[in-house]
């Protein structure tokens, strides 16, 4: 079983929410112009819907990942939260300079189309406290993986393993040790003597019939 990197998976996290921020609220922008302006031409449209579905897909699919998934979903969850919060606790000012961090160079077309609803925090707050969750179970995992002579589970859990009991023969009372007779001159080792009961059978008494 791979090892988790749920520090590493934190940095990918921030790195692909900026950026799924930075083009959705671009293509946000050019669908919100349709309605403004009454359009109903899907040519132009769809473009902008499509890439909104593959920048959704592309980071879905790094928060499933088993590596660094918990640490991509807790970035991805601490950038939303953090940014959602910024926008409505910041003076008008300084909004709008952090605006302009999520806005492609050179467009007139204002970015941060995604940012003015709160969205962005409805949906940062259950991906932080989901990120954070698995990063605690990936760090129990982690300690597993490095224990000796324990069976891991599907996620974090472990069970011990135990020697395997030995058949008990008939006689005695369990972990009683059985009583060996010597053996006698050319008696092979592993057949059984005359008049000795074989493993797996009872002992008889004196006149039993066989």
């Amino acid at each position: 079983m791979t090892k988790p990197l749920p520090a590493l998976g934190l940095v990918i996290g921030v790195i692909a929410t900026y950026i799924a921020l930075v083009v959705g609220s671009y293509a946000a922008g050019r669908l919100a112009m349709r309605l403004q302006t009454f359009r109903f031409d899907f040519e132009k449209t769809l473009p902008w819907l499509a890439l909104l579905i593959v920048v959704a897909v592309v980071l879905g699919v790094l928060m499933m990942a088993p590596v660094v998934g918990s640490g991509a979903t807790t970035g991805a969850g601490l950038l939303l939260t953090l940014t959602g919060l910024a926008v409505f606790l910041l003076p008008i000012r300084q909004v709008v300079d952090l605006l302009r961090l999520f806005e492609f160079p050179g467009e007139r077309l204002r970015g941060g189309y995604l940012l003015f609803d709160g969205s962005i925090i409805l949906f940062g707050i259950p991906l932080l406290l989901i990120g954070i969750r698995r990063w605690a179970q990936d760090a129990k995992l982690a300690k597993v993986l490095q224990a000796p002579g324990q069976v891991q589970d599907a996620r974090g859990g472990y069970q011990p393993t135990f020697p395997q009991q030995q058949p008990q023969q008939w006689g005695g009372y369990p972990g009683q040790q059985q009583y060996q007779p010597p053996q006698q001159p050319g008696h092979q080792a592993g057949q059984p003597q005359q008049g000795q009961p074989q493993q797996g059978q009872p002992p008889q008494n004196p006149g039993q019939q066989q």
